[in-house]
């Protein structure tokens, strides 16, 4: 899931007020979030090997 996608989908959760869909938004978004983050690591990691 996208992090566009579980934002909706997190917002869409709390007009329903349904709190189950909320927490399963949160959490994927929390793991798109994780993967957005170790593919900024590993270009970093990348682009810094470029430098030396």
């Amino acid at each position: 899931m996208s992090i566009e996608d579980a934002k909706h989908a997190i917002e869409a959760a709390i007009h329903s007020g349904d709190f189950k869909s909320m927490g399963v938004a949160v959490f994927k978004a929390i793991n798109a979030l994780e993967e957005r983050i170790k593919r900024l690591e590993e270009d970093n990691e990348r682009l810094k090997a470029r430098l030396k």
